[in-house]
């Protein structure tokens, strides 16, 4: 039975060998013949969605953290946050900076001391969709205003690259911000609690 079970992995290590020497050899080939069995190579339908999976507050000394799994890709988002003076056009806003990274570790492809080509391209389309989704107010990062607002570091590293970057990394933008208003919103509801009652103690 054990020999059985060696033969069997060996053999399904040898297949997927030849099926990636064949992707890198012939790569138009390989894409067309999963496009006509309509089946993606990881198997997947071509309407299947990847697996998504998502977990927030993954790193404690964020103000806002989310780790994501989309099929293989994994996205590490972390906001920190830090007080700056608003500019003079516009007094009450706050300001969100915007980073994308690719560390080597992510794919074979980004090699050290090379930053990834793609790296500020999804930088800047991940801004872009934040800010013009009406998702972020910035009114709402205000704290005193011409004197004092939020500046929000949002910053995305990549984990691993296996495709979908750019919506790995959004959806872990999402759920980083998200988990900052829900932590944002616990510490008001109890400063609120405590307050009210500090307020039934005295009357």
């Amino acid at each position: 039975m054990a020999a059985e079970a060696q033969a069997t992995a060996a053999g399904g290590l040898a297949g997927e060998m030849e099926m990636e020497a064949y992707r890198r050899l012939f790569p138009l080939a390989f894409l067309e013949r999963h496009l006509r069995e309509s089946v993606r190579p990881d198997a997947r339908r071509l309407a299947e969605a990847r697996p998504t999976t998502i977990a927030l507050a993954a790193v404690s000394s964020a103000h806002g953290s989310a780790l994501v799994r989309l099929g293989d890709t994994a996205m590490l988002a972390s906001i920190k946050l830090e007080v700056m003076s608003p500019s003079s056009e516009a007094p009450d806003e706050g300001s969100i900076a915007v980073e994308f990274h690719m560390p080597p570790i992510c794919s074979p492809l980004v090699r050290p001391g090379r930053p990834a080509e793609v790296a500020p391209v999804i930088s800047k389309n991940l801004e872009d969709i934040l800010m013009s989704s009406g998702m972020l107010n910035l009114k709402e990062l205000c704290l005193i205003s011409g004197k004092a607002s939020w500046l929000a570091y949002l910053d995305v590293y990549c984990l691993n690259a296996d495709g979908s970057l750019l919506d790995a990394a959004l959806i872990s933008a999402v759920a980083a911000f998200t988990h900052w208003w829900l932590a944002s919103s616990g510490m008001w509801c109890m400063r609120l609690v405590a307050c009210l009652h500090a307020r039934t103690r005295m009357s």
